[in-house]
């Protein structure tokens, strides 16, 4: 019998007012690398994600941005 791990997944939204990023903390998750993050909104624009560390990381927006952005964090395979 193969050993497999479990596979821990984060999901998190915030409210955006007016603004060209967002910075997100996921410090008590604990990861010991930096993990894949991906975000979306529901707006028409563009959202990515950059400055991934093992703690935080941010969403950019490709226009000054008000609404939700959603995002989901697992750990790098």
């Amino acid at each position: 019998m193969s050993l497999i791990p479990y596979l821990t997944v984060y999901t998190g939204s915030e409210n955006v007012i007016a603004s060209k990023y967002v910075d997100i903390d996921f410090s008590d998750a604990g990861f010991s690398s930096p993990p894949v993050v991906t975000a979306s909104a529901r707006d028409d624009l563009n959202v990515f994600v950059s400055d991934i560390t093992k703690t935080t990381a941010r969403i950019n927006f490709s226009s000054t941005f008000t609404g939700f952005v959603s995002y989901i964090i697992r750990p790098a395979t």
